[in-house]
């Protein structure tokens, strides 16, 4: 889904016949910007079709996961050492609703979590929280270690996966809005450089001053940075 459509870059530049294939060009782009920037390569909203992931296991009750809209299975292994398909089921329940499910999907700080999603996403879950009347008691550890080289003492650890997670990946079912105005600003930022010839500096004869090109809009900027957008590293 775009962030933003030429429709609404062309209300923002006050030109209601410009090219739509160029202004998408140029929100496109800004978008992909804007996706760099923050380390979202998947973009903002959530696929519509839940896939599956692999994760080396916490070996606590609380399983931290790329953000998601919603979990539709979990399955866990026995043990690091069990075999690739060899998954249990776990049951994911919904807080208020089920009483004695394996987990439950929640956000936020793990000692004092979330575990409901407003309407309104103003960020996503991106825990898992295994519940005090399920089954199981930890996501089994996907850590292991073993010996290298020629030296009996000598170790290498590595994470095995041990915990799949089918989920509908993303921060939101729609477009937050500042993301969409970040995306407006920047494409007609570069609409309006595009029409004075890609000059460093551009005249305003509002501020009777000259402005200078920067990389990205400070505004801008402190809209991204300000709305804590950035991805955190899982």
């Amino acid at each position: 889904m775009a962030y933003a459509t030429a429709a609404e870059l062309k209300a923002e530049i006050g030109q209601t016949t410009a090219d739509d294939v160029r202004l998408g060009r140029l929100l496109s782009a800004a978008e992909t910007k804007i996706n760099n920037l923050l380390r979202r390569p998947d973009g903002f909203v959530a696929v519509t079709t839940a896939a599956a992931r692999y994760y080396k296991g916490s070996g606590t009750p609380v399983q931290r996961i790329h953000e998601f809209v919603e979990v539709t299975a979990v399955a866990v292994k026995g043990s690091s050492s069990d075999d690739e398909d060899d998954y249990t089921s776990w049951t994911v329940g919904v807080i208020g609703t089920t009483t004695e499910a394996d987990v439950f999907p929640a956000r936020g700080d793990a000692e004092n979590p979330d575990f409901t999603l407003p309407s309104v996403c103003t960020y996503p879950f991106d825990l898992l929280i295994i519940g005090p009347n399920g089954d199981y008691s930890q996501f089994i550890s996907g850590k292991r270690v073993s010996s290298k080289g020629w030296r009996s003492d000598a170790q290498f650890k590595r994470g095995l996966p041990t915990v799949q997670v089918t989920a509908k990946w993303g921060y939101a079912t729609t477009v937050p809005a500042d993301i969409k105005e970040a995306t407006i600003m920047q494409a007609a930022r570069w609409y309006k450089r595009l029409a004075s010839g890609m000059a460093d500096t551009l005249a305003s004869a509002d501020l009777g001053a000259l402005l200078y090109v920067q990389k990205l809009d400070p505004d801008i900027a402190g809209i991204l940075l300000d709305g804590r957008y950035m991805n955190p590293v899982i």
